[in-house]
């Protein structure tokens, strides 16, 4: 059972609160526009809305705005345990406080500049990421592949 994601559940379903839908509805929009059908296969619309609300809810999501106020990248992440596999991510599973590390998910970026912005807030929002193992998942060779990350990754793309 997940809290928070019952309620960020009902608080769509009421539609009281239009500019938050609103946002949450351009956010989604520019995951699906990213979405290459191998983060979220076959996810309908409303699922990655959820996706998107429940990570603002928690406060575990970046969105970078370009100039003209349109949604130029984004990435999600989670606390989780090292040991932990994308089924913790797919299961809507509640983030683990006292993890040991950040998986790091639906990272879409227009640009380079974007990319290292993103980076940027993902630090400032989620400090532990500079002493807890990083992981994500790829798609290679057809087949969803974890990937561990160090912090020195971001401190090189930081700097280039």
């Amino acid at each position: 059972m997940n809290p928070l994601l019952q309620s960020v559940q009902l608080a769509l379903q009421s539609a009281t609160q239009t500019e938050a839908l609103a946002y949450i509805d351009k956010v989604t929009d520019f995951c699906i526009e990213q979405e290459n059908g191998r983060v979220l296969p076959d996810w309908p619309r409303e699922s990655i809305r959820l996706l998107v609300a429940y990570h603002m809810a928690k406060d575990t999501i970046t969105v970078v705005h370009d100039a003209d106020g349109d949604v130029a990248g984004t990435m999600v992440w989670y606390r989780c345990n090292d040991d932990d596999d994308d089924s913790f991510f797919l299961n809507w599973e509640a983030d683990r406080e006292d993890g040991n590390a950040v998986l790091t998910a639906l990272l879409f970026a227009k640009d380079n500049n974007t990319f290292k912005q993103i980076i940027r807030n993902f630090i400032s929002k989620c400090p532990e990421v500079t002493y807890k193992k990083i992981m994500g998942f790829r798609y290679r060779s057809g087949v969803n592949t974890r990937v561990d990350y160090t912090f020195k990754l971001f401190n090189k793309i930081l700097n280039k």
